[in-house]
This record gives structure tokens, C-alpha cells and sequence, in this order.
């Protein structure tokens, strides 16, 4: 009978053992090395190999690393030999040997989430430029190889590297689950029967990694939803509690998406321990915060002095935050617009938020024509805020403003902005024109912006509440989960929560989900947030969403896609075009 896990087995020798090639007197450190001895493979040639090629674009978006982004895969003509590794010249080479292990079973998702956790593996030694691997290949089998790899041994790194890869692979969206339990396990059949691993030192021994990656991995599966769950809190305004999800999130792993997102969060607190006034002086476009729950008022006055205490600390921690998410990726604009609000707000720093804004030009959003004018209207603020040599920078502010706003569909945080900065200049009647072109566009403007528009022009506005797409009635959002009413809907509609409870200094957090993927979050007890993952048909193309409810009032970039934030406390998710999943909170 045929094992079709005896290439699974092969597959894990190569990763971990030392492999011996057909050349000699070697060190094969890059790729060059490889495609030099076998063939290299056009992925175009073959579905499985271009769904391999996907795989590694998917898990580069999900690290966000700058290094990452750089990394290029190379598969090589090699049936005999299943094997990966990382390499010195920032590369990945597969064996076909490795790919048809991976696909065996004509299963593409199982193949899917094992090339996932495989490609994610030595992504994270070039992450850490861990590439002791390399050593492994010395094709000299009578050399004294056992003294070379002690010298680089790191087991540790390779037990990080199983976490760091299988979480990858689990935010990606690959179905790693599938890769744990059972006699099938992936992993039991991957470690047995290898026991070459246990005469070299650069590994744990089997049972060691054995255990660690089970237990390791299923901590990695119960935490993803709550990341995602803090990423939607962030969105919705629920700053202190994406904090404590992130940071908890972030002791398991690191990936720039976490650390942006948590830098906008101090971002977000250090505004909401500043004065109102302060806080929303101006309208930066990447503050998209669907409802600050503050008391709103307009004010002429300009921004004070001293920052409270708190929000100094906020800020700081924001900067160093998103700091290290650029240092992970150089190419996400909205770290640097967020980190320029950060320099905006802080004392004596506005020459740090001219260079954010520079070096958001350069990204790849930030050099599209209408981003540009969005970037414009920071600069232009930072300009006029600048007053450490006593120049009044107002008069050309005011002109290039101007000259944007004239043109067609101007952006509207650039009207804004330019209707703050008469009214501070005591140009009210000139402003007045600037904020009436607001009001024409009320129902496209986040609600905190809506009622500063029509606070500022004195006129009543009705906040267009869009209904939401979740069909299911009675979803009891903001309701105690110890109620019996409540007990009985979660026990029919959604079964018991299956995912382990996370009870954190100053949260208690419970995730409950249902066999379409759908989940709920509870809170210290309350239901607060839904994610909708089984999108009605009628929904799942963008043009029909758009249809049903209208332009949504916020876009926000996301990895691979575009949040669309509508009024009324929900969102939609758009990759592709096609609606993935539905966000619904219960705003305070």
C-alpha cells in the first residue's frame, strides 16, 4: 500500500537534517548555487507551482517586512530531494520534491496551508537572518560538516521559526487547523521516523519540537481571532481595548500590521486625553475614526502650549511604535501620515512631520494624484503651524490651498482644513464658502467631521444611518452574555464559544463562532462586535453592496483590500472587489 505520507516524511528531513547533493567541496549559500547544479522551474508551467508563487505573495502582504518584500522563491527540478531553505541572498528555493509532498492528496487547501507554514517557516529566518541553514548543504559528506553547524546552531531559532511560520500562514487566511490532531497530523508524521535531526545540533530533537509546535500552534489559533478582533476595535474606536489585544497579540509574534495598527491606537488615546479643541483641530486623513465619542465644539483658539501629561505619553509611545513599523515596511502610508500627526501634535517636533510627509510622497499611494493633494493639505497645516523662526508661512499656505480647492472634487479634508485655517485668521466670511462645500457632501463625511461642519454653519444635521447587511434579526450587541435570553440565542444560533477565553489586566475577552466562520466578541461579559464572514450573496460583489447602501463614508487601506466604513456602526471588507466579511459593532 502506498504511504502518501512518505514524501511528507522526505519533505521533513529536508528542512531539518542535513541534505547531501551531487556536488562537491560547496558551500551553496544563494540561490545562484542551486539554479546553477539543477534546473530552475517556470512556475507559468505549471497551476501548482503558480498557486506556490501566490502563496509567497500572500505571506509577504501579511509580514509586512521591508526585507521580505524584497525575497524572491526559486523552485529547482528536484523529485528525489523535498526540501526548502533560506538563503543569504534573501531567497527561498523549493525542491519539486517539496511541492508534490506538499499536494499529494490532491487536496488543494491542505496543500495550501502546508506550502503556507513551509514558504512562512524560512520567511522567518530571513526575517531574523537566521541563515545557518545554508551550512546544511556543504556538499562534502567526508568533511568534518558536524563542526561547522555547531558553530552555528540555533535551535532555539528553528522552534521560533515553526511559530513564527504556522502564524503566517494562519493570518493569511490558510486553513492550518487542518495541519494539527489526529493520526494524520501533519506535523507527528512530518517529525517521525527523522532521526538524523537528533545527531545534529543546529534542531531540537523530534519529541521537543514535536510538543513545543503542538502547543505552539494551537495557542497561534486560538489568538488570530483576537487580532482580528483588535484591528476592528481599532477601526471602530475602541482604543483601549484593541491595546490590550495587540500587545498581547504581539508577545507571540511580530508583524508590521500589529504594530501599525497599535501605533494608531496611542495615536488615538494620546487625542483623547488632549483637549477637544486640540484633539480635532484639523482633519488628518488617516484619522478616520468613525465616531470619536467625544463632546465636539469649534474653537479658534490655537493649539496649546503644553500637552497634558497623558497624551504626551501616548504620543511618544505612538512614535516609537510606528517608527518600527516603518523600519518593517517603508512603503505603508499611513504610518507616515499617522507619524506626522504625531509630530504635529508634539512640542518643538514639526521638522520631523515635514519629513513624514516627504517620505509618504515617495510611497507607492503616496505618488497618486489625488493622495498627493490629501498630502498637500498636511504640509500645508504643518507650514502654518511652523512658528519657530517667526515667519508667517500663511499668505503661500493659503494660495496653494486655495488653488487645489478650486479644482474639481477637491479632497475634503483639504476643505477642512483650509476653512480651520480662515477662521482661525478671522476670515469667516471666506471660510463660509469652504465649509457649505462640506455641507453639499455631509452624508460622504465621518460623522465626527459632519457635526463640526454643521456646528460651524449652525444648521441642523440628520445622521443618514445606513442599515445593516446582517440579515439575522435580534443580534443582541451590547447585551450581557449571563443573561438566560441571551444564553439561549448564543446556544442555538452560534453553540458554545470555541475559542479560548483571554483574561488580560483590565479585559476579560470571548470569542464565539459558528460553523460559517462568523464571530462575536464579548468583552468583560458584554457582546460588542461582529464579524461576518458568510456575506450574503446579495452582498459579496462590491457593485451590489454599493448599490444596496451608497458610497461608503470612509475608505481605508487594508492588506490586499479597502475597508468601507458606513454610517450606522458597521463596515465591509473588499478584496478583489468581492465582499469577505461584514464588520458590526455597538458604538458607544
Amino acid at each position: 500500500m502506498i504511504n502518501p505520507y512518505r514524501h511528507l516524511r522526505l519533505l521533513a528531513a529536508g528542512l531539518i537534517t542535513i541534505v547531501s547533493l551531487q556536488v562537491h567541496s560547496i558551500e551553496c549559500a544563494t540561490s545562484k548555487c542551486y539554479t546553477d547544479v539543477y534546473n530552475s522551474v517556470d512556475a507559468s508551467k505549471s497551476p501548482t507551482l503558480l498557486r506556490v508563487t501566490d502563496i509567497h505573495k500572500r505571506l509577504i502582504k501579511v509580514i509586512g517586512s521591508q526585507q521580505i518584500k524584497r525575497s524572491r522563491l526559486f523552485v529547482i527540478d528536484s523529485v528525489d530531494y523535498p526540501w526548502a531553505v533560506a538563503l543569504s541572498d534573501n531567497s527561498i528555493v523549493l525542491t519539486t520534491g517539496s511541492i508534490e509532498a506538499m499536494y499529494k492528496e490532491n487536496d488543494l487547501a491542505l496543500g495550501d496551508a502546508r506550502a503556507a507554514f513551509v514558504i512562512g517557516h524560512e520567511l522567518s529566518h530571513l526575517m531574523t537572518e537566521d541563515l545557518f541553514h545554508h551550512k546544511s548543504f556543504v556538499f562534502n559528506n567526508s568533511s568534518n560538516l558536524s563542526s561547522e553547524i555547531n558553530l552555528q546552531a540555533r535551535p532555539e531559532e528553528e522552534l521560533r521559526a515553526d511559530l513564527r511560520g504556522y502564524t503566517f500562514a494562519t493570518l493569511a487566511g490558510f486553513e492550518t487547523d487542518r495541519l494539527l490532531g489526529g493520526d494524520n497530523d501533519f506535523f507527528v508524521q512530518w517529525l517521525s521516523e527523522v532521526t538524523t535531526v537528533q545527531r545534529s545540533q543546529t534542531h531540537p530533537s523530534n519529541d521537543l519540537r514535536s510538543r513545543y509546535t503542538q502547543q505552539g500552534f494551537r495557542k497561534i489559533l486560538d489568538d488570530v481571532p483576537y487580532f482580528w478582533f483588535s484591528v476592528a476595535l481599532a477601526h471602530f474606536g475602541r482604543y483601549e481595548d484593541a491595546q490590550y489585544l495587540l500587545e498581547d497579540h504581539l508577545n507571540l509574534v511580530e508583524t508590521e500590521q500589529a504594530f501599525s495598527t497599535l501605533g494608531y491606537v496611542h495615536l488615538q488615546l494620546a487625542r483623547e486625553h488632549m483637549p477637544v479643541d486640540m484633539a480635532y483641530r484639523y482633519w488628518i486623513p488617516t484619522l478616520l475614526e468613525p465616531d470619536s465619542g467625544l463632546e465636539l465644539k469649534i474653537t479658534r483658539s490655537l493649539f496649546e502650549k503644553e500637552l497634558p501629561k497623558a497624551a504626551l505619553e501616548y504620543l511618544k509611545t505612538a512614535e516609537q511604535t510606528l517608527i518600527h513599523a516603518i523600519s518593517m515596511d517603508d512603503d505603508n502610508l499611513s504610518n507616515y501620515i499617522n507619524l506626522s500627526a504625531v509630530y504635529l501634535y508634539m512640542p518643538d517636533k514639526v521638522h520631523r512631520a515635514y519629513a513624514s510627509i516627504e517620505d509618504a510622497r515617495r510611497t507607492t499611494l503616496g505618488r497618486l494624484p489625488e493622495v498627493r493633494k490629501q498630502l498637500e493639505s498636511i504640509y500645508q497645516l504643518i507650514r502654518v503651524e511652523d512658528d519657530l523662526d517667526g515667519a508667517d508661512r500663511w499668505p503661500k499656505a493659503r494660495k496653494i490651498l486655495s488653488d487645489i480647492a478650486s479644482e474639481n472634487s477637491p479632497p475634503e479634508n483639504l476643505l477642512y482644513n483650509l476653512g480651520r485655517m480662515l477662521d482661525n485668521r478671522g476670515r469667516d466670511d471666506t471660510a463660509t464658502k469652504y465649509w457649505n462645500a462640506l455641507l453639499n457632501r455631509i452624508d460622504s463625511l465621518p460623522p465626527v467631521y459632519q457635526s463640526h461642519v454643521c456646528f460651524r454653519l449652525k444648521v441642523e444635521c440628520t445622521e443618514n444611518t445606513v442599515q445593516s447587511p446582517w440579515q439575522e434579526n435580534g443580534l443582541p450587541l451590547g447585551r450581557d452574555i449571563r443573561y438566560p435570553d441571551v444564553k439561549k440565542y448564543l446556544a442555538e444560533k452560534w453553540g458554545s464559544y470555541t475559542v479560548p477565553e483571554k483574561i488580560l489586566p483590565g479585559l476579560h475577552a470571548k470569542v464565539f463562532t459558528n460553523s460559517h466562520g462568523d464571530s462575536l466578541l464579548a468583552l468583560d461579559n458584554h457582546l460588542e462586535m461582529a464579524i461576518v464572514r458568510n456575506v450574503p450573496s446579495k452582498y459579496r460583489n462590491f457593485s451590489d453592496l454599493q448599490l444596496a447602501f451608497g458610497d461608503p463614508h470612509v475608505f481605508l487601506p487594508v492588506p490586499g483590500g479597502q475597508l468601507l466604513s458606513y454610517s450606522g456602526g458597521w463596515s465591509a471588507l473588499v478584496k478583489d472587489r468581492t465582499v469577505v466579511e461584514i464588520w458590526i459593532s455597538q458604538l458607544r
